[in-house]
């Protein structure tokens, strides 16, 4: 009986373990943890197969996709994203995870994408949101308060936060 436990705990475990391993099952967990992306810009084109971004950069896509909103981590349509700023994480060369972060505003001045989000806490060039958004800050940008309720003004050429305000 006794040993009939410890191989189903060895094997339990195994099973854990190897569901943890990034692979094509790995699974983005949408609770507030930071999202690093591997790759972020304005969508292109897209399809179920193929995601380009500003500049050329494409990448494959994978089956399972993850496609959310930032804001209320809520699934969301991928092809809906064209002409969107977006972040993707990658699992090799294909997309595990797609983020929608904003719409691009176009107008008398440069292009700029805005997020509203709430600041935990900024980590060197990197600013880190309570839905998980991590955005990278252009030399010289300082939140105006170390945690709460901001304005991120990204510029989507740069993939930078040019500035950081209060709403």
């Amino acid at each position: 009986m006794q040993s009939s436990r410890v191989s189903f705990l060895l094997v339990a475990g195994a099973l854990v373990l190897a569901g943890c391993a990034k692979g094509s099952n790995h699974r983005l967990v949408l609770d507030g943890r930071p999202r690093s992306p591997d790759a972020e810009g304005v969508v292109d084109q897209i399809s179920f197969e193929r995601i380009t971004l500003d500049g050329g950069r494409a990448y494959g896509v994978q089956k399972d996709l993850q496609s959310f909103s930032t804001y209320d981590l809520g699934a969301v349509p991928m092809l809906q994203r064209l002409g969107q700023y977006v972040q993707l994480g990658l699992n090799g060369k294909k997309v595990a995870w797609l983020a929608g972060i904003g719409v691009v505003v176009r107008g008398a001045g440069p292009p700029v994408v805005y997020y509203n989000g709430t600041l935990l806490r900024r980590d060197g060039d990197r600013a880190l949101f309570r839905d998980g958004t991590v955005l990278r800050l252009a030399a010289g940008v300082a939140p105006p308060v170390e945690q709460g309720l901001v304005r991120a003004e990204i510029d989507p050429v740069l993939h930078t936060v040019r500035a950081l305000v209060l709403p």
